[in-house]
């Protein structure tokens, strides 16, 4: 349900070989988050309250800022998704950042250093965009997908990211005066 409420909007990802991509244009490597009659700064300072909110040390994972321009976080997720391979199912954790540029009505989404791994017994397995015959992969060196379930719930995840973060820039506070 969340992935069509981002959907209804406009603003989702879909992955692709290049990696994320608008579901719109996939030129484009983020999303823009359209938020009518908000200044820049108060899309930026919205977007901290989000990330003071979210995560339990936010002075470590913000990895730079410009106040009311430009905001970089860093994100881990345990069990980002899971799929079987061969006879086991791996699960995946993630490591990525996030990108936020600010202008008036409007928030610029983008995921970059997207880095899925899984741990074996014989080390550390990477999750690829794509793969080869020596490492997992979504697609297959010619593009074809391989992985559609990964896929889907890659999509999904960010997605999520997307609704989460226009729920809050879209917020008017009527949670706090109703306290």
């Amino acid at each position: 349900m969340v992935f069509f409420c981002s959907l209804s909007y406009g603003q989702a990802f879909v992955l692709t070989p290049n990696g994320l991509r608008d579901s719109l244009d996939t030129e484009k490597s983020y999303v823009v988050i359209n938020v009518e009659g908000k200044t820049a700064k108060q899309l930026y300072d919205k977007a901290v309250k989000f990330i003071n909110k979210a995560y339990n040390n936010p002075n470590f994972v913000i990895k730079g800022q410009t106040d009311g321009e430009y905001l970089k976080y860093d994100t881990h997720a345990s069990d980002f998704i899971s799929f079987k391979n061969s006879f086991l199912v791996a699960k995946f954790d993630v490591d990525y950042t996030t990108e936020l540029n600010f202008k008036d009505g409007k928030v610029k989404f983008e995921i970059i250093n997207l880095d899925m791994n899984t741990r074996t017994q014989n080390g550390v397995n990477r999750l690829l965009l794509i793969g080869n015959m020596m490492s997992l992969g979504i697609y297959n060196k010619k593009g074809d997908l391989k992985r559609a379930d990964a896929k889907m719930q890659i999509e999904n995840f960010f997605n999520i990211q997307v609704s989460q973060l226009y729920d809050d820039l879209n917020e008017n506070n009527k949670k706090a005066d109703n306290w």
